[in-house]
């Protein structure tokens, strides 16, 4: 049909399209989900999703930027990474991913310049998205589509299906009826195909399900193709009133400053300390060293790069000294909350070198690698005054760490570095070892003749549920496929040999 021809509308027939689309979404989570399984069954409702976006701006004839390219590949990288993986810290991970991608994309009609944004406005950005998400329904309902159109195009042919639906029942009814009591297999045919047996519980679950999938359909088409501006009714933050002058923040910075200063002081022999520093002092072991206080060292680093950005967003210099003042504290901050994170990443090394890794240590280790990240972009942007741009890198650079963690399989590479200590006969724990996801069972196989306690790990994880076969096709992944089919291959180890050594 061509738009301009028609007596309808571009934006009523795509919203139309939308809200068809969406209904459709909507049945398909009926047969995707029971609200138990997850698995291929997300992958696939977020590649319709993404399947659907790209054909209906290609029907709709709306041109697609290069950075909208590039956002749809991203969600795609994030949808598949959820059927790769098993982590559930990997997979949480990806999720997020996938929400900065939508949050991007539900921007890209709002900013002209994504890469340019006030801290404000990222706060600002994001309510407003969820906000929009919520209301979008609404607004394809009662603004996007514009009924009074569609009556005039096709009212007549509607009340014509109308009336004729309203006599094809009660017909059908009719002779339905008739021959079912005429013949015994007839009905017996009819009843079996009627019978669903579906209990009351299973109804309202396939209700909510359609109405949670066509909602977040609606959002989620309706954001990405019907760019509507999500500030365009919205008031322009200001700053505060007050602001912060060249006195209150050298008082700020600097007594910061001395306070860091004064604790790498103190910290400089432990730094260097090593293995003769834990065993001269009385009580102090490895795991109280590398432990104690560590969170509260990352905490410290990250609030470090909070108080940057708001001091700079309220500074307000007014002379060459007092910008160069404000640059110089920041870079001795810097420089020594560097200092501090390389004391708490010694601290990490000691611990890992002597207990080996857990998921909480590989990714507190990978968050500190970000925070230097985040350190030296500082420098490039909001030290240079470029701040605007500070933000976008942030989040950029927080989506290429989590693909970077997808592509290196943190649970492979725990197992891989745990299991090469006991090949140097150093402390192993083969209960942790056992409770990672299925990531992590091909590195464990193929080293299960060098563990002493592989009986133990055996049956431990023979008690997994992710090793045993599904059959649900809505519950596969990858990981999971692969590590089932290594363990199916694997012969039961000789215990009676094992306990006789």
């Amino acid at each position: 049909m061509n738009y301009l021809e028609s007596e309808i509308t571009h934006q009523t027939i795509t919203g139309l399209i939308i809200l068809i689309t969406s209904i459709f979404m909507g049945i398909v989570g009926m047969f995707l989900f029971d609200g138990k399984t997850w698995g291929f069954n997300i992958t696939l409702f977020g590649l319709l999703l993404i399947a659907f976006i790209l054909i209906i701006r290609n029907l709709s004839s709306l041109y697609m930027s290069y950075r909208e390219y590039v956002l749809a590949a991203s969600g795609t990288f994030f949808i598949l990474a959820l059927i790769w993986r098993d982590s559930l810290v990997l997979n949480s991970l990806s999720y997020l991913g996938l929400l900065l991608t939508i949050s991007l994309a539900f921007n890209a009609g709002t900013r002209p310049k994504l890469r340019q944004l006030e801290i404000y406005q990222v706060f600002q950005d994001f309510l407003l998205s969820i906000e929009y998400s919520i209301s979008s329904y609404r607004g394809l309902i009662y603004e996007d589509i514009q009924w009074s159109e569609v009556k005039n195009r096709w009212g007549d042919n509607v009340h014509s299906t109308v009336r004729g639906i309203m006599v094809t029942i009660p017909m059908l009814l009719i002779f339905g009826l008739l021959l079912i009591a005429s013949d015994a297999r007839f009905e017996q045919a009819v009843h079996e195909s009627l019978d669903w047996g579906l209990s009351e519980e299973a109804v309202l679950r396939f209700i909510a399900i359609f109405i949670v999938c066509t909602w977040f359909s609606i959002a989620i088409l309706r954001g990405t193709i019907l760019t509507h501006s999500l500030t365009e009714n919205t008031e322009k933050l200001y700053l505060p009133v007050w602001r912060l002058g060249c006195i209150e923040t050298g008082m700020i910075l600097g007594a910061v400053n001395l306070l860091f200063l004064s604790f790498i002081a103190i910290q400089f022999t432990y730094f260097f300390g090593g293995d003769a520093l834990v065993q001269s002092l009385d009580g102090l072991t490895y795991s109280n060293y590398a432990r104690r206080g560590f969170m509260q060292l990352v905490a410290v680093i990250l609030l470090v790069i909070v108080l940057l950005i708001f001091s700079h967003w309220l500074y307000r210099p007014y002379s060459r000294f007092e910008k160069k003042l404000y640059q110089y504290l920041s870079v001795i901050m810097i420089i020594m909350a560097m200092s501090i994170e390389a004391s708490a990443a010694h601290r990490m090394y000691l611990y890992t070198k002597v207990y080996g890794f857990t998921e909480l240590r590989f990714y507190t280790s990978i968050f500190m690698l970000w925070l230097v990240v985040l350190f030296i972009w500082f420098g490039f942007t909001i030290l240079c005054g470029r701040r605007t741009r500070f933000i976008f890198g942030v989040i950029i650079s927080g989506m290429f760490f989590i693909a970077a963690l997808n592509f290196i399989n943190p649970d492979a590479q725990i197992a891989k570095f745990n299991l090469a200590r006991l090949q140097a006969e150093q402390r192993f724990d083969a209960s942790y070892i056992a409770s990672l996801s299925t990531d992590a069972v091909p590195a464990i196989l193929a080293n299960m003749p060098y563990i002493q306690e592989r009986c133990q790990l055996w049956n431990s994880l023979n008690k997994l549920p992710s090793l045993q076969v599904n059959k649900d096709w809505r519950a596969f992944n990858l990981a999971q496929y692969n590590a089932q089919q290594l363990w199916l291959e694997q012969t039961k180890p000789n215990c009676e040999i094992e306990y006789n050594l």
